[in-house]
Formats: structure tokens, sequence, C-alpha cells
């Protein structure tokens, strides 16, 4: 046998070896440590991620909401700038129509006053004739007088012609210039 100083082979091996193994089992806990970590912060990713999905969908659905809202407001503002266009243009077309009608409703009352100015004379006429031809003389004599001072140039109770004329020719003036 040898002997000497330095340990035997074989407890070297033994020793490098133990040592290999120490490191091994350090090195397996070192990864199994971190495998863990990893697992940890993955599941903490998962669930922080799992967190901002639900955080969005319910952004999401809130914005859809508002969005929905601002919509409904938009259409029932735009329902009543609609409603009062409508009103407006009914309004005008009424306006309108009030002011072509009023014209022709005023000519028309003008138009029958004339008449009736003109057929008021010829009635006192036909009512001085059928005097004329009853049998009273009173009657007789003022429809008489009547007919005279119709027919007459210068009448003596009625204004005469000159003045009629003169009158007539204001009024066609002032029917023209309406």
């Amino acid at each position: 046998m040898i002997t000497g100083c330095s340990p035997a082979p074989d407890e070297r091996l033994a020793e490098f070896a133990q040592q290999t193994m120490t490191e091994q089992s350090r090195q397996n806990q070192r990864m199994a440590d971190q495998s863990e970590a990893i697992v940890d912060e993955s599941h903490q990713l998962a669930e922080s991620a799992k967190e901002l999905v639900e955080r969005d969908a319910e952004a999401r659905r809130e914005l859809i909401a508002a969005q929905q809202e601002l919509t409904s407001q938009l259409n029932e503002h735009q329902s009543a700038i609609y409603t009062g266009h409508d009103q407006l243009e009914q309004d005008r077309r009424e306006l309108a129509e009030q002011r072509h009608r009023d014209p022709i409703i005023a000519t028309v009352i003008q138009n029958i006053g004339l008449v009736i100015a003109c057929l008021l004379p010829l009635l006192v006429a036909v009512q001085v004739i059928w005097q004329m031809q009853s049998q009273e003389p009173d009657h007789a004599a003022v429809a008489e007088l009547l007919t005279l001072e119709l027919t007459s140039e210068e009448p003596l109770l009625l204004p005469g012609p000159r003045l009629r004329q003169s009158m007539l020719a204001q009024e066609g003036e002032e029917t023209l210039s309406t």
C-alpha cells in the first residue's frame, strides 16, 4: 500500500461526486425556486390579464351605454329641431296664404260696397217709379220731385253731378292706389 499525505483516489472521487451532487442539488433547488417564481408570476400575470379584460369589458359597456345615451339625446334634439322646422314651415305657409287671401277679401268687400252704392240710386228710382204709379197724390208728388232732382243738371236737394263725378273720380283713384 501506498502511504502518503494525499487522500486516496477513491476518496477524492467520492468527495468529487459528493460535491457534484451537492452542487446539482443546489442547482435543482434554484431551478425549482425559479420555476415556482415563474409559475407564481405567470399566475399573477394571468390574474392581472383577467382583471384587465374585465375592466376593459366594463369600460366598453360604459362607453356603449354613454354612446347610446348621447345618440338618444341627439335624436331627441334632432326631433325637436325637425318639429320646430315643420311648425315654422307651416306658419310660413299659413302667413303666405293669408297674405294672398287678405287682398282678395278686401277687394271683394270693396266691390260689394261699390255695387251696393251703385244699386242704391236704382232702388230709389224703382221706389220712386212705383210710388208714381200709386194712386195717392202725396206719393206721386214726392216721386216726381225725386225724379226731377235725380235727372236735373243742377239739383236743389241733392249734390250735383259735378260733385258726384269728382267724388267718384277720387274713389276710383283710391281704389287703384290700394
